[in-house]
């Protein structure tokens, strides 16, 4: 592609990006995350088929009542701007790859006052397990409050042996 093409191109896509990005309403959300426990139930699955159909979760493979492969926890947080409590549940399960990374997916039941807000569905990628852990969610769905959003989280720390602090942003469409 000639240089002379390349350009508005570019600004094309860049457009493109900014017209999005209005038609989102982000907002940061930081709290804590409880100590993980094993969920022998594996709850995580029943998101399977409509939130991660591309995804092998490893308790497809082994009995469901293998100790950690899939994980439940509190959490507490503010949202937002105004500093909205939340409260939630976390249902997660350790996944297959190919790139010999750790990776997971969680299911996070949201709620303030009493409210359900919905769940939010990500994808996840944990850095250094062993030592100073920390790990990446990417939202890839959403529902009732969440439904169509994106964002991610990032959780300081490893919660399989102490609660962990996490920052990140939930971007909702704007209605």
């Amino acid at each position: 592609m000639k240089s002379h093409m390349l350009i508005p191109a570019v600004f094309l896509s860049l457009a493109s990006i900014n017209a999005l990005a209005d038609d989102y309403n982000c907002q940061k959300i930081t709290g804590q995350l409880s100590l993980l426990i094993s969920d022998s139930t594996c709850q995580i699955l029943r998101a399977k088929a409509k939130h991660f159909p591309d995804t092998t979760f490893i308790a497809e493979t082994v009995p469901t009542n293998t100790p950690n492969i899939c994980f439940s926890g509190q959490l507490t947080a503010t949202l937002g701007n105004n500093n909205t409590p939340i409260r939630g549940t976390s249902y997660s399960g350790l996944t297959k790859n190919s790139i010999g990374q750790l990776t997971a997916a969680s299911a996070i039941q949201l709620n303030s006052n009493n409210i359900a807000l919905g769940k939010i569905y990500t994808k996840d990628v944990v850095i250094n397990p062993l030592t100073s852990t920390s790990e990446i969610l990417t939202m890839v769905g959403g529902s009732n409050t969440f439904n169509g959003g994106h964002g991610e989280l990032e959780i300081t720390g490893n919660a399989l042996f102490q609660a962990v602090s996490f920052t990140g942003k939930i971007c909702t469409q704007k209605e």
